[in-house]
C-alpha cells in the first residue's frame, strides 16, 4: 500500500499541472471564465489562439504519460513489497493523474476534462488501441463537428477495442480500467452532452472564415 500512495500521489500531482490555468495566470485572463469555460485545450485554442492550444494538448498528454514512466521507474526491479503487478500501478497512476487534471488542488478543483490527459496514459500503457480511437474520433468529429461529442465516442471506442485486444483472453482489469476512463470523460462532459441535446453546442468549422 505505501508504493501505491506514493504513486497515487505522483500522479494526482502531476495531473493538477494544468497548463491552460498556468497560461490564465500569466494572460490575467481565467479561462474557466471564457468560451465554454473548460480548462483543456479546445477552449485553449478558442480563446489563446492555436498556438497556445496544441501546447496545453501536448503538455496535458505528457504530463500522463511522465506519470506513467516514473510510476514504472519507482517499480523497476522491485520484486517483493508489491500486493498488484505492475500493470495495475499503471492503471491507478492514469486515472490518479486524470483525477488530478479535472479537479487540480492548486486551482480549487476545478479544471479541465480530462481527455488529453487520458490520452498521454494510453499512449504509453497501450499505444496500438490509440490508433484505432484516433480514428474514430476524426471520423465523428468530421460527421458531427462537436469535439465533446468526437470524443466521449472515442474513449467509448477505446473501451471496446480493449474486450478485443487479446485473442485469446478477456483481460477484465484493463477493461475495467478503460471504461472506468471513458465513464470520468463521460461525466466532465455532461454539460456538453445537455448543450448537445438542447442543440446549443459549439460546432467547429473546417472553412477558413
Amino acid at each position: 500500500m505505501y508504493f501505491l500512495a506514493i504513486i497515487i500521489l505522483i500522479s494526482y500531482t502531476l495531473g493538477s499541472l494544468n497548463a491552460s490555468l498556468v497560461m490564465s495566470k500569466i494572460k490575467d485572463l481565467d479561462i474557466r471564465k471564457k468560451g465554454s469555460g473548460n480548462a483543456g485545450a479546445t477552449n485553449a485554442i478558442r480563446i489563446f489562439g492555436l498556438q497556445y492550444g496544441l501546447l496545453v494538448f501536448f503538455f496535458d498528454a505528457f504530463k500522463a504519460f511522465l506519470a506513467a514512466f516514473l510510476t514504472m521507474r519507482i517499480l523497476e526491479g522491485m520484486t517483493s513489497g508489491l500486493i498488484f503487478s505492475h500493470e495495475i500501478y499503471l492503471y491507478f497512476s492514469a486515472i490518479s493523474c486524470v483525477l488530478g487534471h479535472c479537479y487540480p488542488i492548486w486551482f480549487s478543483f476545478k479544471g479541465g476534462k480530462g481527455a488529453a490527459t487520458g490520452l498521454g496514459s494510453m499512449i504509453y500503457i497501450e499505444p496500438m488501441l490509440v490508433i484505432p480511437s484516433l480514428i474514430i474520433f476524426l471520423i465523428v468529429l468530421a460527421i458531427t463537428r462537436y469535439v465533446s461529442f468526437s470524443t466521449i465516442t472515442a474513449f467509448l471506442a477505446l473501451s471496446v477495442a480493449s474486450i478485443f485486444f487479446n485473442r485469446d483472453f478477456i483481460d477484465y482489469i484493463f477493461l475495467s480500467f478503460t471504461f472506468t476512463l471513458f465513464l470520468i470523460i463521460l461525466y466532465t462532459h455532461k454539460v456538453n452532452i445537455s448543450a448537445i441535446i438542447d442543440k446549443t453546442e459549439h460546432r467547429i468549422s473546417f472553412k477558413n472564415e
